[in-house]
């Protein structure tokens, strides 16, 4: 177990600027909800020397209600990330982490969920190279393109025209199913909700003692009273077996 602020330094170590792209791609932070991944990912990033750079999206929502168009100005959605689509403002820097949030080549490698490094910043295009153990090298340069997310539980349909891409030096324990890493860290801010994730978030490391987990003290989760050990809540369907 380690302290929320220590999380990140025992992950990524003190010395972020001196690693390599290909040991910063072989880690991540894991986490139940895409807010903290977001938050996570804001604050590593902060951390590198490079200069920022940031893209901002256009977007517009589809709505069968004509009144949602002015219920819903641009501030409000500019403020919405889904899980699986770019923020509207996209900050990035040089030898960035990111991940590939739409299949555009699967013969080189270019799929959703592939990990790619930034190796250029250009309004159009941008550059990356995968990071990935899949054709690692291989270089992308991306324009901006449409996304909308498909299973929002919103009253209407946000579009997105953005790079997509999104930083990945953390993310949500659903979106790591089928990846392994060398370094896994655990921020359980609050329990897990879905059946499977506390499976899926403690079996993503290669080797089992290179994970180190946050968790924050509730009602259902903590310090065991008397006891150095920590519990969290799991999710179990029964039907599913």
């Amino acid at each position: 177990m380690v302290l929320e602020e220590n999380l990140i330094e025992a992950i990524y170590s003190k010395n972020l600027n001196d690693m390599e792209v290909e040991q910063l791609a072989k880690r991540v932070i894991l986490a139940p909800t895409n807010k903290k991944t977001l938050e996570k990912n804001r604050s590593i990033i902060a951390k590198l020397q490079d200069e920022p750079h940031t893209f901002y999206s256009s977007g517009s929502i589809i709505s069968e209600d004509q009144n949602d168009l002015q219920k819903y100005p641009p501030e409000f959605l500019h403020d919405l990330t889904p899980s699986g689509m770019p923020p509207h403002a996209l900050m990035l820097k040089k030898g960035v982490i990111v991940m590939l949030l739409r299949n555009l080549n699967s013969k080189q490698g270019f799929c959703n969920g592939t990990r790619l490094s930034i190796t250029g910043l250009h309004d159009r295009p941008t550059s990356a190279k995968i990071v990935s153990e899949c054709n690692p090298g291989g270089v992308l340069f991306l324009t901006r393109v449409e996304l909308a997310p498909s299973d929002v539980n919103l009253p209407f349909v946000l579009k997105r025209r953005q790079f997509p891409l999104i930083p990945a030096y953390a993310m949500t324990i659903n979106t790591s199913q089928g990846q392994t890493f060398d370094q896994i860290g655990i921020y359980f801010d609050e329990p897990v909700f879905s059946h499977g994730q506390l499976y899926v978030a403690l079996s993503r490391s290669r080797n089992p003692n290179h994970v180190k987990i946050y968790t924050k003290t509730s009602e259902v989760q903590g310090k065991l009273l008397n006891n150095e050990k920590y519990f969290t809540r799991n999710v179990v369907y029964q039907e599913v077996f």
